[in-house]
């Protein structure tokens, strides 16, 4: 599935394969977003598929929004496939239960 970027109510959800082929776009957009707010929320619920450049950038968008003393909520800890890929590359650490 394409990848698409959706803005419910502040809620920044990403739907569909978060890979290599589009990593950019999600980048650009967070980066768009942590250049412009003080608080970010990312929801990974609805990903089908994440790879090693995905993941990558996650963690680029984590440690720029830490940098900046922004407040990023990254929510999707349900979704087994995007838990796995984090916790098999210790970046469990950017979920936050307390949004």
């Amino acid at each position: 599935m394409e990848l698409q970027i959706h803005n419910t109510n502040g809620r920044i959800e990403i739907k569909g394969n978060f890979t290599s082929g589009n990593v950019n776009k999600v980048k650009d957009y967070f980066n768009y977003l942590l250049d412009h707010y003080e608080e970010v929320v990312m929801c990974l619920n609805n990903v089908h598929q994440v790879d090693k450049s995905a993941l990558k950038v996650l963690k680029n968008i984590y440690a720029k929004a830490q940098k900046r003393s922004k407040v990023l909520f990254v929510l999707g800890k349900g979704n087994k496939k995007v838990f796995r890929a984090l916790k098999r590359n210790q970046l469990t650490h950017i979920f936050r239960n307390d949004y």
